[in-house]
C-alpha cells in the first residue's frame, strides 16, 4: 500500500469489514482514491493464527454478486476455498411437501456460493493492502465532520485531519456515524435467537443447501468443502441460551436431532455463536456528503441468506454512480449524484426485508390453517415450472434493473 502525505481523498469510508473492504477495492479499481477508517487493528485480527475451527461464520454468495466480486478480480482472492450450491432443499417442518431448485434448470452455472468469513476477510485485506490508491486508517474513527462548499473535513481520533468529497458509512447495524448524522432508524425483534457454526459430516452433501422451516424458527444447512456445513439454527431466546450453554457433547446430540442422519454423524467445529434476530431499516441512506451501505442501512432476518448480497448490490450501485460521476466532473457528494443511488437501491432493499419479514412471520408459526396452506404453497410453485424460475433468479440477484457489476461487466 503506498505511503501517502495527501490528506485529501475522492472517497471516505468508515467501516473496515467485509462490505467496507469491498467498497473501497471497487472505487480504487475504477480510479477514485480512497481513505478506509476501521475501529479496530485490521493487521492485528488478520494476523492471528487461523486454524480450519477458528471461526465458524460463512456468508452465502449469490449469483450476480459473484459476478461482480469475479468482474473486479477479488474472487481469486477470496474464492479460493468456496463451495458452489447446486441445489436447494426447501420444506416446512417434516411435511412430505417440498421446494427443490436445481442449477440445471436454468443452466448457466450455480445458484450460489459459500465462502468462509475467515477467506473473505484475508483476500479483501490481502486485495486493498495490494491497491495503492487505497490508505488504510486503522485503528481509528471518525470524531468530527465539518462540511464545506465541495468537500466534507473530517477529523479522526488520532487528531488527523483528512478531507473528502463523499464519507461513506459501512459501520454495520450499530453505526456510531450513521446516528452522528442524525439518520434514524426502524427496528422489530423476532423474538428468536441464531445458533451459528460449522459441523463435519460423514457423507457428501454434493452442494446441496437445506431450508427447512419450523414454527420455533429457520434451520439452515448450508454446504462448504470437505464434508462441512455452516448451520444457522433459530430458536426462541430461552432455548437458544439453554443450547448455547450445553457441553460439546450434549450439542452435538441436540444438533443431530435437528439436522438428522442422512449426512452421517454430524458434529460441530470450533466456536458457536449466537445473537438476537431483528431486522432494521434507516428513515433515510443520505445526509450532507454523508450516505449509508450494508447493514447500515438495512439489516435483515438470515432466513434466505440474504443480507450479505443486499450490501454486494449497493456496492455495485453506488460503484457504478460514483464512476461515472468521477468521469463526467461531477460532484461525488452532490445529493443530484447521491440521489441515483437511494433510487436504484432503496426500494429494493426495503422491499427485501419486507418480503423476508412476512416469510418469517408465515413460517414461525404453528397455526393449522397457515401451516396447510403454505406447505401446500411450496408443492405448487415446484411444480409451476415459470413460478420456480422466477423465484430461483430472484434467490441469484438476477431480477431487475442491474448495476453493471452485477452483470459481469467492466465500469
Amino acid at each position: 500500500m503506498k505511503k501517502t502525505s495527501s490528506e485529501k481523498y475522492d472517497v471516505v469510508i468508515s467501516g473496515g469489514g467485509v462490505v467496507g473492504m469491498t467498497l473501497a477495492a471497487a472505487l480504487a479499481q475504477n480510479g477514485l482514491t480512497v481513505a478506509l477508517v476501521e475501529y479496530t487493528d485490521c493487521r492485528e485480527l488478520l494476523g492471528r493464527d487461523r486454524g480450519d475451527d477458528f471461526d465458524g461464520r460463512s456468508y452465502a454468495i449469490s449469483y450476480a454478486p459473484y459476478m461482480m466480486l469475479k468482474t473486479l478480480g477479488l474472487w481469486d482472492k477470496v474464492g479460493h476455498q468456496a463451495q458452489p450450491i447446486n441445489d436447494i432443499h426447501i420444506t416446512d417442518g417434516c411435511s412430505p411437501l417440498f421446494l427443490h431448485f436445481d442449477e440445471k434448470d436454468l443452466g448457466d452455472g450455480p445458484l450460489g456460493q459459500m465462502v468462509e468469513v475467515r477467506h473473505l476477510s484475508r483476500g479483501l485485506f490481502e486485495a486493498i493492502t495490494e491497491d495503492d490508491k487505497i490508505t488504510l486508517l486503522s485503528p481509528d474513527h471518525i470524531t468530527e465532520v465539518e462540511n464545506t462548499v465541495g468537500a466534507s473535513h473530517l477529523t479522526l481520533s488520532s487528531g488527523k485531519k483528512i478531507t473528502c468529497a463523499l464519507v461513506v458509512c459501512a459501520e454495520g447495524r450499530q453505526s456510531p456515524l450513521r446516528d452522528k448524522m442524525g439518520i434514524t432508524v426502524q427496528n422489530w425483534d423476532y423474538k428468536q435467537t441464531a445458533i451459528v457454526t460449522t459441523v463435519r459430516h460423514d457423507l457428501d452433501h454434493a452442494g446441496t443447501a437445506y431450508e427447512r422451516f419450523y414454527p420455533s424458527g429457520p434451520f439452515a444447512i448450508l454446504p462448504l468443502r470437505d464434508n462441512r456445513a455452516s448451520i444457522v439454527w433459530c430458536e426462541p431466546p430461552e432455548r437458544a441460551k439453554t443450547i448455547m450453554g450445553l457441553s460439546g457433547a450434549a450439542f452435538d446430540s441436540e444438533l443431530a436431532k435437528k439436522f438428522g442422519d442422512f449426512l452421517g454423524e454430524v458434529k460441530h467445529m470450533g466456536q458457536r455463536w449466537s445473537y438476537p434476530l431483528s431486522s432494521q431499516l434507516a428513515d433515510g441512506y443520505l445526509a450532507d456528503r454523508f450516505c449509508l451501505i450494508g447493514d447500515a442501512a438495512h439489516a435483515i432476518h438470515p432466513i434466505a441468506g440474504q443480507g450479505f448480497n443486499l450490501g454486494l448490490r449497493d456496492i455495485a450501485a453506488l460503484t457504478e454512480v460514483l464512476v461515472e460521476a468521477k468521469r463526467l466532473g461531477g460532484d461525488l457528494g452532490s445529493e443530484l449524484t447521491l440521489a441515483r443511488y437511494v433510487r436504484w437501491r432503496r426500494t429494493d432493499n426495503n422491499i427485501l426485508a419486507l418480503g423476508m419479514d412476512g416469510l418469517t412471520r408465515l413460517f414461525s408459526n404453528d397455526i393449522p390453517p397457515i401451516r396447510r396452506a403454505r406447505q401446500l404453497g411450496l408443492g405448487l410453485v415446484g411444480q409451476i415450472p415459470p413460478l420456480k424460475k422466477f423465484f430461483m433468479r430472484h434467490a441469484r440477484g438476477t431480477v431487475g434493473k442491474l448495476p453493471k457489476l452485477l452483470k459481469g461487466e467492466k465500469l
